[in-house]
């Protein structure tokens, strides 16, 4: 059987995904977001929510406070990304949120362009088939140049 992991970089939590596949363990879901004690979805998202019966363990939230900027976030990132190393999959996929930058209209987060490309980089390390389905970012001067370093940064480490 193929394993996949999901790995959401978006400034919400990613409850459907959760939802979705919190009783398998065959998909290893991650998401980084904003801390559901002070931002929304404000019901999901929390760090001991690992999923239950045989996906326990399978379902990891990584919720962070309010002005994280790129070297924080690339902190949790890089735990996110060691324990999907251990999970081994055969393909991985990115929920690609671009509404975690300093720019964005909400401004939980404070990503800078410099620190979209080091997300990039950092997926790209993981030598995984990997596919980005780019989920949101509200309009902003530098949403375009996000989603580009974030492009650029895999596609140097490639």
């Amino acid at each position: 059987m193929k394993k996949i992991a999901i790995l959401d970089v978006d400034v919400h939590h990613g409850n459907g995904t959760q939802g979705i596949f919190y009783h398998r363990k065959d998909v290893l879901t991650v998401s980084l977001h904003g801390d559901p004690r002070k931002y929304y979805l404000f019901f999901s998202g929390y760090s001991e929510e690992t999923g239950v019966d045989v996906g326990t363990g399978f379902n990891l939230n990584y919720p962070m406070p309010k002005g994280t900027d790129d070297d924080n976030y690339l902190i949790e990132l890089a735990t996110a990304i060691n324990k999907i190393k251990f999970y081994k999959p055969d393909t991985l996929i990115i929920a690609l949120g671009l509404d975690t930058s300093i720019d964005d209209p909400l401004a939980f987060f404070s990503l800078t362009g410099h620190g979209f490309t080091r997300i990039g980089e950092a997926i790209a390390a993981l030598q995984v088939p990997t596919l980005f389905i780019q989920e949101g970012g509200y309009i902003s001067p530098t949403l375009g140049n996000n989603l580009v370093a974030t492009l650029n940064g895999f596609e140097n480490v490639r």
